[in-house]
């Protein structure tokens, strides 16, 4: 057989996309470990503090939204930039998605107030508001180096250099987990800070992987001398303008349905403590697909980006396809396990401070997330792959449409038919299916082939 004929060993086939999904299936996998863990640890303190963290920090990645997806939006530009040759151009719109997170990080300590009355708002109890406002705080303190991080990390993975990520985000939460633990029960001398400590982790853990991604960046410059980082570091406005143009649709396609989402989840808080302590677990074992899959969605933004920087929109068809399938057994894999024994999964969280009655509707909503699991996958391949071609307006299109449906139908069914917590997970799922036929429809269409984010000259 030919090795062009091979699904395995064809261009941008098993090999290639593997080579790079696997290294940021494990990065992404152990931030979702860290999650876990974290969790785990504020469950043990038997107040809200876990629920607390779940809130807090929905509402600190709502805040964000827009600016990281920025940032993240890097990639695309340095993917094109790589695979047309014009390496030259990477160094300086790395430097702009930096400038960009450390400026904005201001702005979002003086909308605090705004962001964080969503609690009251949405009714929260005495007991759980102080912490969820204090989590929300002290996490802003690392909103620069989320945003700045994400625009760090694209310089490597646009070149498919994917293993940069894996040991720059494994290394950071080996540190974390154990430095989580010892400031939330104040061991080995260390203060006793309980969710405060938590977070202090967290964010202490963020700013060293934005710090180690920008002296990677330099000594790759160093030893290569094609990429300019330190000639880059200026402000370009023509070129932070590029950024923006075709960023801030994905920036507000991300605002949409991290705010949606964020509102679904505060919605759920209404419903008493077994309904969002059981939604917290169910979301936090999501998240072992969930952000592994978006690491498989960050390869094929990166590998459709470079074979469109070529002009070959085959070879980003076939990358996209081949990230699908492995995707897909991925999903697959940990579906099973949801479906099947959701108990073993739990077991950690009912060990130690969880009731019976969360512990009955944890089940009932882990399930409702292998249900939904494939058509997830979908849904996050083909969008990562109409972003590595620059179609965004489309997905903000999509993402208007949708995604504020979510608490419209969860609040219809809450506040005028009495309907629980089964009947939002039920609305979540069948608006997952939505975004996978829009995006699957999309990406058949083919319009997304001509599609290109760099300058017109550099083709």
């Amino acid at each position: 057989m030919d090795k062009n004929d091979n699904w395995w060993t064809r261009p941008c086939g098993g090999v290639d996309v593997l080579r790079q999904a696997v290294p940021l299936i494990i990065s992404c996998g152990s931030v979702s470990l860290m999650n876990f863990t974290d969790r785990m640890f504020l469950m043990w303190l038997k107040d809200d503090s876990m629920t607390a963290s779940w809130h807090g920090g929905m509402l600190f990645w709502a805040a964000v939204s827009i600016p990281v997806a920025i940032g993240a939006f890097v990639t695309t530009f340095v993917a094109q930039y790589h695979g047309s040759g014009n390496y030259e151009r990477i160094g300086r719109i790395v430097w702009q998605g930096i400038w960009f997170g450390l400026a904005v990080m201001p702005i979002l300590f003086w909308l605090f107030e705004p962001f964080a009355y969503v609690f009251v708002w949405f009714k929260h109890d005495g007991a759980l508001l102080p912490l969820e406002r204090s989590y929300y705080f002290y996490m802003l303190f690392g909103a620069a180096a989320v945003i700045s991080g994400e625009a760090a990390a694209s310089f490597f993975r646009g070149q498919g250099r994917m293993r940069v990520e894996m040991c720059n985000n494994v290394f950071c939460v080996i540190l974390n987990i154990p430095l989580t633990y010892c400031l939330i029960f104040g061991k080995f001398g260390l203060p006793e800070w309980g969710l405060t400590g938590a977070v202090i982790a967290t964010v202490a853990c963020l700013w060293l992987r934005f710090l180690i991604y920008v002296i990677l960046m330099f000594v790759q410059d160093y030893k290569s001398k094609k990429f300019q980082v330190v000639k880059g570091m200026r402000l370009d406005f023509p070129l932070m303008g590029r950024l923006f143009y075709y960023g801030l649709p994905a920036g507000l396609y991300t605002s949409i349905d991290t705010i949606t989402f964020t509102t679904f989840v505060m919605m759920i808080g209404g419903l008493g403590q077994a309904a969002r302590d059981a939604s917290t677990i169910a979301f936090t074992l999501n998240s072992f697909t969930y952000i592994p899959l978006n690491g498989i969605g960050i390869v094929a933004t990166s590998m459709v980006g470079n074979q469109l920087g070529r002009n070959r929109p085959d070879l980003a068809r076939r990358a996209t396809i081949t990230a699908l399938m492995i995707g897909c057994v991925y999903a697959g894999f940990f579906g099973f396990f949801f479906l099947f024994f959701p108990y073993l999964l739990l077991f950690p969280f009912m060990q130690y401070g969880a009731s019976p009655g969360v512990y009955e509707m944890s089940v009932i909503l882990v399930r409702f997330v292998a249900l939904y699991l494939f058509f997830d996958t979908c849904a996050v391949i083909f969008m990562s792959a109409l972003r590595g071609a620059g179609d965004t307006m489309f997905i903000a299109l999509i993402m208007g449409i949708f995604a504020p449906l979510l608490p419209i139908f969860c609040a219809i069914g809450i506040y005028y038919f009495d309907l629980g917590v089964i009947w939002c997970w039920t609305v979540l799922t069948f608006l997952v299916l939505a975004y996978c036929i829009a995006f699957w429809l999309r990406y058949r269409s083919k319009v997304w082939e001509s599609m290109r984010v760099i300058e017109k000259e550099l083709i």
